[in-house]
Formats: C-alpha cells, structure tokens, sequence
C-alpha cells in the first residue's frame, strides 16, 4: 500500500474514494467503454493515485489528448514528477471551480469522453454532471462515472441523478474491488436548454 495515499486518505478522506487503489479489473471495466480509436480529446476527473491515468495514457491514441485533473495537492505534485508524456495535460484543481474554457491550454474544451473517479457521494454530484459533464462533452461524447457499493448503502443513488442528464445510463456491478463498485456509462447527454422541452 503506497505510504503517501494513505496519509492522504487520512487527510482528506471526504475526497478521496478509497484508502486502498483500484483493482485491474475495475480499471478495465472503467476503461472499456472508453472511444479510444476514435476519441480527440479525453477528460479525467480525480487522478488519484494515477492508476486509471497510466491505464488511459497506454491505451490512447498518440495524437489524443488527456486532461487530467487533480485537487489534492499532493497526489498531483507526485502524478507531475512520475509522468512525462506527450499531449497529457495534468491541472491541480477543483474541477467543480475550474472554467471548461481554460483546461486544456489550447485543446477542444468539449471531450469525447469524460472518465470519473470523483466520490461522487461526497460532493454535490448534481452540481458536477450539470456544470461540470454536461458543457464539457461533446455532442456524441460518453461520461464514465464510477461509484463505490458502499456509497450506495448509505443512501447514495447516482443513476436518478444522471437519467436527468443523459438519454441512456449502464451500470455494470464490479465485485472484485475493495470495496465493490458500481461503474455507469452514460451516452447521448441532454443539452441543458433541451432539458426543460423534455422534462
């Protein structure tokens, strides 16, 4: 278990999902819905401890582009220091505070894919689809959100929440992972001057 996660978890535990880092087979049922032959530009909400950044950074296309956003300050000075690859832009901030406009330094601010790892029970999950999914994906674009069971015990439902942003929501249970989680795929987002005409 790596020392500085951990420490980190302790620290801000409202922020980060888990003490213990994701395993392969969570990453690849994250991943798997992932565009990547087609995809221009990638967004990747909550770095972490950069499994799923690596994961994206090998599976992508050169030319794509991966912006990867990190808030706790030091797991993104240690994503900095571990990772130099082309077209990978790391930024440390809150993405629910961040401007679409200025996160990709001269990329696309709409994405082909955004991909989560957020806690999304420990924010305003609402607040993060509408203002920070929805205006940055493209019309065709896919947003990955994954969610631990342990969310959901507690009352946490995610899936009401996105059927108000999007036309189809997945979800696909992952059991091998501590603790399990649950991963939606969420396609054809509803525009928010279209919500109102569609109720």
């Amino acid at each position: 278990m790596n020392l500085s996660l951990t420490l980190e978890y302790f620290r801000h535990f409202r922020e980060i999902g888990s003490l213990v880092p994701d395993s392969k087979t969570c990453c690849r049922a994250l991943l798997e819905p992932v565009p990547f032959d087609s995809a221009r530009v990638i967004y990747e909400y909550g770095a972490g401890s950069g499994r799923v950044t690596r994961e994206l950074l090998r599976r992508k296309r050169p030319e794509t582009a991966l912006v990867a956003f990190e808030k706790n300050l030091q797991l993104y000075r240690r994503l900095a220091d571990g990772i130099r690859e082309e077209n990978f832009i790391l930024v440390n901030a809150d993405i629910l505070e961040r401007d679409s406009a200025s996160a990709g330094e001269g990329h696309p601010a709409r994405a082909d894919c955004v991909v989560s790892t957020l806690p999304c029970s420990s924010l305003d999950f609402e607040r993060l689809v509408q203002s920070s999914v929805i205006p940055r994906l493209a019309p065709g674009g896919i947003y990955i959100q994954y969610a631990h069971t342990l969310s959901c015990l507690k009352g946490f439902r995610a899936r009401s929440v996105l059927g108000r942003y999007f036309r189809e929501v997945r979800s696909v249970l992952v059991w091998r992972n501590l603790p399990p989680a649950l991963v939606y795929t969420c396609r054809f987002p509803r525009r928010l001057d279209q919500q109102g005409a569609e109720g």
